[in-house]
């Protein structure tokens, strides 16, 4: 608002990365105070605005907005509907992530699901327990033949579904089947299924590959000794702890011994 006071002239970009910056920081009052300004302005001509209208709401919870911005548009992006797909699986709003993506996988939309959209709604999945359905957006994304190579954060993210679900010997069977290399990622969230579930056979055999493949991770030894500790292997849980220190290796922030 200091910039319009001062005489500067704000133009559709400008306007559309304050939106990206306020939609990160929710900050929902400024928000709106920039979608008047817009209106005034005559401004929402603009994909690029109204799809930082649209993340912006989002972020902020503000479900409806957001689907209102994205119904009253003539045409959308990828942009558009990867957005509105975020906000329903931030906050929980699974169902209505799967029906807008099935909108998009449908032939009736210009639009087709990006790598982005299939990791969203593959997540979304993951958090409500969906397995069967998120194994089929993710046959989905595998074959289809326009997007980019799979990378190891998109094997990830189906570790994630099956661990959460508590398929942990699924998880790591399709670990061991990945065509490519697994990243740190792929390991963490088998290792963060083991400790949900307190499955410390797998999560033993699997910190000694994550360890084995990168020695400098400190969640393979921060979620590792949270499973040992838990089910009862207190001197184990020191002794990781331990060595975790004794090389160097620091936490990152987030991560807790419990």
């Amino acid at each position: 608002m200091e910039m319009r006071q001062a005489g500067i002239n704000i133009d559709f970009f400008t306007i559309a990365s304050i939106l990206k910056v306020i939609g990160v920081m929710s900050r929902l009052e400024e928000g709106t105070q920039i979608y008047a300004l817009i209106i005034k302005s005559a401004h929402d001509s603009s994909m690029n605005i109204e799809n930082g209208l649209i993340s912006m709401y989002a972020r902020c919870g503000k479900i409806n907005e957001a689907k209102c911005i994205f119904s009253s548009m003539v045409d959308h992006d990828t942009i558009s509907w990867n957005s509105l797909l975020s906000g329903y699986a931030q906050h929980g709003y699974a169902k209505e992530a799967i029906e807008t993506f099935d909108q998009m996988t449908a032939n009736k939309v210009k639009v087709k699901p990006d790598l982005t959209s299939f990791l969203i709604v593959i997540s979304a999945c993951s958090h409500v327990g969906w397995l069967d359905k998120g194994l089929e957006c993710f046959e989905l994304m595998k074959n289809e033949s326009s997007l980019e190579p799979l990378k190891a954060e998109h094997y990830a993210c189906v570790v994630d579904l099956y661990a959460r679900a508590g398929y942990l010997n699924e998880a790591e069977e399709f670990i061991n089947g990945m065509p490519i290399e697994g990243g740190p990622e792929v390991y963490r969230a088998l290792l963060s299924g083991c400790r949900l579930h307190e499955n410390k056979e797998i999560g033993v055999r699997l910190a000694r590959k994550f360890v084995g493949h990168f020695p400098d991770e400190p969640a393979a030894y921060v979620l590792l000794s949270y499973i040992l500790a838990t089910d009862g292997y207190r001197d184990d849980s020191c002794g990781v702890h331990n060595l975790m220190c004794g090389k160097g290796i620091r936490k990152k922030p987030g991560c807790s011994w419990i």
